[in-house]
């Protein structure tokens, strides 16, 4: 007795034309499918790629830019600078957002792909399944059909089966050409017989087979039934994380524009410290050159004084060389006169030679003109030991978007740190300003041929007031962060003849 077939769908077709039609289908559609999964694949592979290593590009350049902002914003307020912080690390954290969900999107592209790969799959196992499903069918159809004629045969044989049957055979034969027939006939029947049974087992090993690949195929629809399934929601977990990941990006979007917003008066307010700066720089320079002409004034009165004293030391000289030959001439008319008179000897005492005022002037003039003399060298110090944070030289402001001068060197040094004379000294400026702190400036005289002036600023206090004069090495101040200062620093100036130049061609 054959085990009952298991349910077979009603929809599966129940002929071979019916299967080959639709084999040939899910032949075209698993090679559309292939092609499609292919291309997918190629664009979720390659682009996904490129624009992650364009975000990761990006967030380093915005890192480089963390840091080049900071030195750029040092003679800034600290509401800009901290505005712009903001909007940078803002702006640090939109790039990381982009740089996830470009990640996330390369990973929900590949497990779109995965699920367009295995519901083609699937669907390409259902269709086999379908087609062994009817040939199952088929195969039971063609087996009970056989198995029926097998056994009418197998009865009727049983039926005839006694021991006389060959007796009849021989008894009945008219002739023995009828005998001849009957044996023919016989054994022909026998075969026919034997090779129905024979066919049937054939159907029925292959029934068995179709049976044994209907159930694989079964398990395999499960097992990708479930592969599908996790792929779907693998692809349905990226997409709600790309989604989440996308409403960050637009967060953080809108949280700089509104940081951007928000720092518009600080850029106001910067440009209009920056203009006041530059006025300030004029003013100073102008107050120099005052300071530079009434030196030049100075000095020339004393090369005025200085001549006329040489004049009239010079007259005096003079002087003093006519009344010495006139009492040589005086002397020696009193020889004469004693010669002639000689009961009265007088003894002369030889007196000791009187300085020549003419050698002391000399001796004056070398000692001043060796006092003015310049040394060879400027003997300048730095006034603080620290690293250079911010040369001296134009740059490009990176709100204010413009070109500016930053009119001398930063010395990183912690508030408190001594700020000591570079040398030798008059203050001749002290006073606080909104940009540059409290600042301090003393002239250094003509060094070289030129009119030094250095300033400090940012100081926290100064320990020397105008018009002292200071030494190399005595202490003036102390660092701080007043003004237009993001942190504890330095920041030294230097002018010679007027003109603010870089600190570092004369220290």
């Amino acid at each position: 007795m054959l085990p009952d077939l298991p349910y077979v769908r009603k929809d599966v077709p129940g002929n071979s034309e019916a299967i080959g039609f639709a084999l040939s289908m899910h032949a075209r559609v698993r090679a559309f499918a292939a092609v499609l999964i292919v291309s997918i694949l190629g664009l979720a592979l390659l682009a996904p790629y490129a624009a992650a290593d364009d975000l990761t590009d990006r967030r380093d350049r915005v890192r480089q830019q963390l840091a080049k902002t900071q030195a750029d914003l040092s003679e800034s307020s600290k509401a800009l600078s901290a505005a712009v912080h903001a909007v940078d690390r803002t702006e640090a954290q939109l790039a990381e957002a982009r740089m996830r969900l470009g990640w996330t999107q390369q990973e929900l592209a590949i497990a779109r792909a995965d699920d367009l790969r295995m519901a083609a799959k699937l669907r390409q196992t259902q269709a086999d399944l379908a087609s062994a499903t009817a040939r199952v069918v088929s195969g039971q159809q063609n087996l009970d059909a056989e198995r029926a004629v097998a056994g009418t045969m197998v009865r009727d044989q049983y039926q005839q089966q006694s021991n006389l049957i060959p007796i009849a055979v021989l008894v009945d034969a008219s002739s023995p050409v009828d005998l001849q027939t009957r044996l023919q006939w016989s054994t022909t029947m026998f075969d026919s017989t034997q090779a129905e049974i024979d066919r049937l087992a054939r159907l029925q090993r292959q029934l068995t087979e179709e049976r044994a690949r209907q159930a694989a195929l079964e398990a395999q629809v499960k097992v990708d039934r479930r592969a599908a399934a996790t792929t779907l929601r693998t692809k349905q977990t990226l997409e709600e994380r790309a989604v989440a990941e996308e409403g960050t990006v637009r967060e953080l979007l809108g949280q700089r524009q509104v940081m951007e917003r928000s720092a518009a008066d600080d850029v106001a307010e910067d440009k209009a410290q920056y203009a006041r700066l530059t006025e300030e720089r004029a003013a100073v320079e102008e107050r120099i050159a005052i300071r530079i002409a009434e030196a030049k004034a100075a000095a020339a009165r004393k090369a005025a004084a200085e001549r006329a004293a040489k004049i009239a030391a010079r007259k005096a000289a003079a002087a003093e060389r006519a009344r010495e030959a006139a009492r040589e001439r005086a002397r020696e008319r009193a020889a004469r006169h004693a010669v002639s008179r000689p009961h009265k000897t007088t003894t002369h005492k030889s007196s000791s030679p009187r300085p020549n005022a003419t050698s002391k002037a000399a001796n004056s003039e070398r000692r001043t003109e060796r006092s003015a003399t310049p040394s060879a060298g400027h003997g300048f110090s730095y006034p603080v030991s620290g690293a250079i944070t911010s040369p001296f030289g134009m740059r490009f402001h990176p709100v204010l978007h413009y070109w500016k001068l930053h009119d001398g060197t930063d010395f990183g040094a912690g508030c408190g740190t001594p700020i000591r004379a570079p040398a030798s000294g008059r203050v001749a400026e002290r006073y606080y300003n909104a940009g540059y702190g409290n600042r301090l400036m003393i002239d250094h005289g003509f060094r070289g041929g030129k009119f030094v002036t250095t300033g400090y600023n940012h100081a926290s206090q100064y320990t020397v007031h105008v018009g002292e004069r200071v030494s190399r090495g005595e202490v003036i101040g102390y660092v701080g962060t007043t003004g237009f200062s993001t942190g504890c620093h330095l920041h030294l100036m230097v002018w010679l003849n007027g003109r603010v130049v870089n600190p570092m061609i004369w220290f």
